[in-house]
């Protein structure tokens, strides 16, 4: 894999998916305002579009990306890239990567 732009924040939220036919569960292994890894059984090829659900812990609401494309993929992780967001689910992202870089620096 390459460097980044963006740093990963380390998380161990739950995931639903659904699209191209298939639907599925997983868990976000990390994530950045422009997408994520997530670690599932389900079958994700490179170039699939999915809906993707993200619970949050705690109080916080779940954010809903519209569409995340397939990047990559190897055994049974595979990389999204966060192509449209539902409602304000981009501002509640960066507001929780803004709040775990904060935390994180302390």
């Amino acid at each position: 894999m390459h460097e980044r732009g963006r740093p990963r924040i380390e998380v161990n939220y739950p995931v639903t998916l659904s699209g191209e036919g298939s639907e599925g569960t997983g868990t976000m292994t990390n994530l950045t305002i422009t997408g994520g890894e997530i670690a599932s059984d389900m079958t994700a090829k490179i170039g699939a579009h999915f809906r993707v659900h993200i619970q949050l812990s705690g109080a916080r609401s779940p954010i809903d990306i519209a569409i995340a494309t397939v990047r990559w993929q190897r055994d049974h992780r595979f990389g999204v890239e966060f192509v449209r967001f539902e409602g304000n689910a981009k501002a509640q992202l960066e507001q929780m990567l803004n709040q775990s870089d904060t935390s994180s620096a302390l």
